[in-house]
């Protein structure tokens, strides 16, 4: 699975799992199954103007036409629309857990969803999707054009194998067992598989952001359990994750 970490603003690493073209081309379909039911109940609302016993008009009418053509613009715009008010995500993308987001992890802007916009006329619509499905499968970030001159991506919202508090209650559950910090139990669930997920990638891909991160978090954990920061910072986080387990799960 194709992963991409993101160091945000305050210098803390995000890692996210970059979407499968697979979904990407799934969601695709769920999006024009639903273009193609807005298009059929338009459809059957102007015949119903038109031919039905509430005529007010022909298909000949000037109005007529105008009134159809403003009618499936929301179809012409349906990817800008839906992704602007909806975080970067169109109803495709949120049956498959998808989401566009920014290269710095931020929600894209409107500029950002116009470009992506501009250039899906190209790739998907003119090309029917060949132009975009070559860019993704070259691209590191597997961008399609539209992405890379937006710098957006598309990433997962579900991790393939997230961590769980599950994955940390065997570390340690001994009876008698001495805290050394017994104020961690203020910190939260989410709080200790931050710190566990992040001394993971710490393990596996030992880089200067990855210790950055770690001496970001053992930075915020000491103010709030009102310590003087640590030296051993790694020891430290592996000590506070062993003692919020043993301590709020024995």
């Amino acid at each position: 699975m194709n992963k991409i970490e993101i160091i945000t603003a305050h210098n803390v690493v995000i890692q996210y799992e970059i979407a499968p073209i697979m979904q990407r081309i799934l969601a695709f379909f769920i999006d024009l199954l639903v273009m193609l039911a807005y298009f059929t109940f338009i459809n059957y609302l102007m015949n119903a103007f038109t031919n039905g016993s509430y005529s007010f008009f022909n298909e000949t009418d000037s109005l007529y036409k105008y009134i159809q053509v403003l009618l499936m613009l929301p179809i012409f715009f349906y990817s800008f629309i839906f992704e602007a008010f909806f975080s970067g995500q169109s109803v495709g993308k949120i049956a498959l857990g998808i989401r566009v987001v920014n290269v710095n992890g931020d929600t894209p802007s409107l500029g950002d969803l116009v470009l992506r916009w501009m250039f899906r006329m190209l790739e998907i619509m003119m090309s029917f999707g060949t132009i975009a499905v070559l860019a993704i499968l070259i691209n590191e970030k597997k961008q399609r054009l539209g992405g890379l001159v937006s710098n957006t991506l598309v990433i997962r919202l579900n991790p393939s194998t997230p961590y769980s508090i599950k994955n940390i209650l065997s570390l340690k559950n001994i009876e008698n067992y001495e805290a050394t910090y017994p104020n961690v139990v203020q910190f939260t669930d989410e709080d200790i598989l931050l710190i566990k997920n992040a001394l993971e990638r710490q393990k596996k891909f030992k880089n200067k952001a990855h210790n950055q991160v770690l001496v970001t978090l053992s930075k915020k954990a000491a103010e709030k359990l009102k310590l003087t920061e640590p030296q051993k910072k790694i020891t430290f986080l592996k000590t506070l994750v062993q003692d919020y387990v043993v301590l709020t799960r024995s």
